[in-house]
């Protein structure tokens, strides 16, 4: 199962998978960090669909959420010519409790044996409902897993350099938001992570 987990003080660092050792998955992972772009619909339809989920937000109503979220990833699997995934939302976000003091927050996961993507719209501290922009990059980056698995049949979806710029192709354009070319760097054990920083100023 693929999650989405960030450090509750909100320091968000996006890693890269360490790529694996068996010859058979490293050629798949490598494709999937060497296909950095992804076909995205012409039209607004996304967009509209994503406009339902942000007014669903404001209900703070589960079921209203559940339901824009059917609808935005209907369209979107119609379009990639995939299953539609199911979609559970759920109310608090899970804590995780680490060694040092520090949590994590599971923001939202895929399960590729049942296809089934869960996204939490409430902060796991706090309980309030979650900006719109955070819950809609959730669900983009968890239904990419689902395109991984049944699109480009990959034998599991690695969080690649591919994978974040693919999540963050389909997300900037349901949002409807200029997209900028994410700056990386690499990290010991043949793992990247994006400079924010470099990235903002679209260097």
């Amino acid at each position: 199962m693929r999650g989405l987990t960030r450090p509750v003080e909100n320091v968000v660092t996006v890693l890269t998978d360490r790529p694996p050792r068996k010859p058979a998955l490293l050629a798949a992972f490598l494709s999937s960090d060497r296909t950095l772009s992804l076909e995205i619909p012409e039209g607004n339809r996304l967009q509209a669909a994503a406009k339902l989920i942000e007014s669903s937000l404001e209900s703070e109503t589960a079921r209203a959420v559940r339901l824009a979220c059917n609808g935005f990833l209907k369209l979107a699997a119609d379009f990639y010519q995939v299953g539609n995934p199911g979609v559970r939302v759920l109310a608090a976000r899970p804590l995780r409790s680490r060694e040092g003091g520090w949590a994590t927050e599971l923001f939202g996961d895929y399960d590729p044996q049942t296809r089934l993507i869960r996204v939490w719209m409430r902060t796991a501290v706090r309980k309030q409902v979650t900006s719109f922009g955070t819950f809609l990059s959730t669900l983009c980056h968890e239904f990419c897993h689902h395109l991984d698995c049944q699109r480009f049949r990959y034998a599991d979806s690695w969080h690649t350099r591919g994978f974040y710029e693919r999540t963050a192709a389909l997300y900037h354009h349901a949002r409807g938001t200029p997209a900028k070319k994410l700056v990386w760097v690499p990290i010991s054990g043949g793992r990247w992570r994006i400079d924010w920083v470099r990235t903002r100023r679209g260097l």
